[in-house]
C-alpha cells in the first residue's frame, strides 16, 4: 500500500553486498558520493540558515513521517528511550514514538504513537503526548480513503487535550524508484482545551473547528543516492479561512560511503491564530550522521 519513507531512516544493504574487499569498494564509492553529499547537506543548511527561527507555536502533527512504505500483514516500528538521574540533581527523560498495524488486502488499520517527558526535581520540562487510530481502505492503486481519530496533549504549547475526527481520499500521482508524488485532501473536526492559568485574559479556553485536511508529498531520490522528502499539511478553518495551520517538514539523507549517510531535517510550523501568549512560528531542526556498519 502506497505510502512515505521517512527520510531519516538509513537504507540498510543486504548482507550479500557485503564480505572480501567491503573497505576499498567503500573507499571507491565514497570518492564519488562524498562531494554529492557534502554539496546537498551544504544548501539545507543554508537552507536553515536563512529562515526566520521564532518559536512556540501550533500543534499539527506529522503522522505521515511513520507510515511506512509496502507493508503487508503485520507490521511493527518503535522507538523507545528513557534515563533517570539521581543525585545533585533529580531528572527524568522518556520518549517513544512508532507505528503498528496489520495490512491485508483493501484494508489498512494502523495506531501511531508517540510522545515525551522530561522533568527535573522542580518542574515539568516537557511533557507531551499523542496517540491515533487511523484506517485506509484501498479504493484503486493509486487511491486510498482515510480515516482517523486522534487524542493529544502538549504541555508547552499550553494544550490540555485536543480531539481529532476526520476522513478524506488520498492520491498517489507518481511513484517510481526515483520519484514519488502524493496528495489527500478531508474534512476533520478539532476539539480543543487550553490550559486556563497560562493562556492571556482574552484567549477563549475551549476551542472547536471544522477544519479541511489537506496534505502534500514528494520524494526525490538523486542518481548518488541523496533523497529529499518533503511532506506538507494546510488546514484552514471552513468557517474562517484567515484561521490557518500549516506544517512543512524538509527532510534530507545524503550517502557520504556505504556505510555512512548524513541527515537533517527543517520542520516549519505556522499558526495564524495562536493564544497570545505563544507566538505564531515553531521552527525545528535535526541533523545526524547514521553509521551501518557489519
Amino acid at each position: 500500500m502506497p505510502a512515505i519513507d521517512h527520510v531519516l531512516q538509513t537504507d540498510r544493504q543486504s548482507p550479500h553486498r557485503r564480505g572480501s574487499g567491503h573497505t576499498g569498494r567503500a573507499a571507491c564509492r565514497a570518492v564519488g558520493l562524498l562531494p554529492t553529499g557534502i554539496f546537498l547537506l551544504a544548501a539545507f543548511l543554508t537552507t536553515l540558515l536563512v529562515t526566520p527561527q521564532s518559536a512556540r507555536a501550533q500543534v499539527i502533527l506529522n503522522t505521515e513521517r511513520f507510515q511506512m512504505a509496502e507493508v503487508e500483514g503485520f507490521h511493527l516500528n518503535a522507538d523507545l528511550s528513557g534515563s533517570v538521574q539521581r543525585g545533585n540533581r533529580k531528572i527524568l527523560n522518556v520518549s517513544s514514538s512508532g507505528i503498528v498495524g496489520y495490512s491485508h488486502s483493501r484494508h489498512w488499520p494502523r495506531v501511531i504513537f508517540g510522545g515525551r517527558f522530561l522533568r527535573d526535581d522542580t518542574r515539568s520540562i516537557l511533557d507531551q503526548q499523542y496517540i491515533q487510530l487511523r484506517y485506509s481502505y484501498l479504493l484503486t492503486p493509486r487511491a486510498q480513503t482515510f480515516h482517523f481519530v486522534q487524542a493529544q496533549k502538549n504541555e508547552t504549547l499550553l494544550l490540555r487535550s485536543r480531539w481529532l475526527v476526520g476522513s478524506g481520499l488520498r492520491w498517489t500521482f507518481a511513484e517510481t524508484d526515483q520519484l514519488l508524488v502524493a496528495a489527500g485532501t478531508g474534512v476533520m473536526r478539532e476539539w480543543e482545551r487550553l490550559d486556563p492559568e497560562r493562556v492571556g485574559p482574552d484567549d477563549a479556553v475551549e476551542l472547536d473547528a471544522l477544519r479541511m485536511a489537506n496534505l502534500g508529498v514528494l520524494r526525490w531520490t538523486f542518481a548518488g543516492g541523496a533523497r529529499l522528502v518533503n511532506i506538507t499539511y494546510v488546514q484552514p478553518d471552513l468557517g474562517r479561512f484567515s484561521d490557518l495551520r500549516l506544517l512543512n517538514d524538509l527532510g534530507l539523507s545524503a550517502p557520504v560511503t556505504d556505510w555512512a549517510r548524513l541527515t537533517g531535517s527543517l520542520e516549519w510550523r505556522r499558526d495564524t491564530r495562536p493564544p497570545s501568549t505563544l507566538e505564531r512560528d515553531d521552527l525545528t531542526i535535526r541533523l545526524g550522521l547514521s553509521l551501518d556498519i557489519g
